[in-house]
């Protein structure tokens, strides 16, 4: 699956402070979705050092990051699956620090990293 071509990144909503207010104002509770965490520069520009996902309730796992991390920016996503590629995705074109492995999938087939299969 490996190629020259770059990894597409996922669109994701512009990057907000880390909070329980902006969490509750942005996402509807028990929708799946990706999300990336750091610190929130000048311009709004984010420098990123955590990726992740929540496979069904993306504002409940966010919360949980409150206090952790300065910044968030997310996507919400159709299904799981679509959460897990955003995920793959993302990890693989920003190589965050925090991740310290490739996110994991669930069984399956279609459950293969659209980047590298893994």
């Amino acid at each position: 699956m490996r190629s020259n071509q770059p990894i597409p990144i996922p669109e994701l909503n512009d990057p907000d402070v880390l909070t329980h207010e902006n969490i509750e104002g942005a996402i509807r509770p028990k929708t799946p979705g990706f999300y990336v965490l750091g610190t929130l520069g000048e311009n709004k520009v984010m420098s990123v050092t955590y990726v992740g996902r929540s496979d069904d309730d993306l504002a409940t796992k966010l919360k949980r990051h409150v206090g952790n991390y300065a910044a968030f920016a997310y996507a919400t996503a159709e299904s799981a699956l679509l959460a897990y590629q955003g995920e793959c995705r993302l990890y693989h074109a920003l190589k965050p620090s925090k991740n310290v492995m490739h996110p994991v999938r669930k069984r399956g087939d279609e459950w293969a990293c659209p980047v590298c299969g893994q």
